[in-house]
């Protein structure tokens, strides 16, 4: 019985979200693709696919929102663990950190890694 749990143990924890990478990504081709979701219209704050531009749709997001700070684009998620991707609209001012609520990485290119947990 041992085993099963080591493994079963092992499949949680690797499966747990966290910070993004910045070397993961082309951040300036990102930036250039999330210009184009501040216009893309929303459906209760989801951005649907359709609207999605490539460099984008290569991520394989799970969703993308926007919200009144800027664009979450969620790339993991594991029971009440989120993680992604931030771009705040223009005059946004963003704090990293931890702090209660998101905390945010910036990546470069004015782009954040974003993780929630709770």
């Amino acid at each position: 019985m041992r085993p099963i749990r080591l493994v079963i143990l092992l499949l949680i924890l690797s499966a747990c979200t966290g910070h993004q990478d910045a070397d993961d990504f082309d951040l300036v081709k990102l930036k250039e693709a999330v210009a184009q979701l501040f216009d893309a219209p929303t459906n209760e704050n989801h951005i649907e696919k359709q609207w999605w531009p490539s460099a984008i749709k290569e991520l394989n997001p799970e969703t993308i929102m926007k919200s009144e700070k800027g664009v979450y684009i969620r790339l993991d998620s594991f029971f009440v663990e989120e993680s992604g991707l931030f771009i705040p609209l223009p005059g946004t001012t963003i704090e990293p950190g931890v702090h209660s609520g998101p905390s945010y990485m910036l990546l470069g290119e004015g782009i954040y890694s974003y993780y929630v947990t709770g």
